[in-house]
């Protein structure tokens, strides 16, 4: 997992209180990740695999391994799905 190459300013990252937000200048959005996703985001920007971002995920947030496992691969579907992650 890795941010996708940057396009000529296509996407723009920025922290605002603890949460990113996402401009997307190829379709003109921008996305709110909220503390959760945020945290997997940075997670998966830094090269991070899934099952670790997982374990990562579980001990912060405090929730069970399969929940951890199910949070982590829908954050990171919608991600991708959304272009924010490769």
């Amino acid at each position: 997992m890795g941010i996708p190459p940057p396009e000529d300013g296509a996407l723009v990252f920025r922290e605002v209180n603890g949460e990113i937000l996402a401009l997307d200048n190829r379709s003109n959005q921008i996305h709110q990740l909220n503390s959760t996703a945020s945290f997997i985001w940075r997670l998966c920007r830094d090269g991070v695999d899934e099952h670790e971002t997982a374990v990562a995920f579980a001990a912060v947030f405090e929730v069970d391994d399969e929940t951890a496992r199910g949070d982590v691969a829908d954050t990171v579907q919608r991600l991708r799905m959304l272009n924010l992650v490769g």
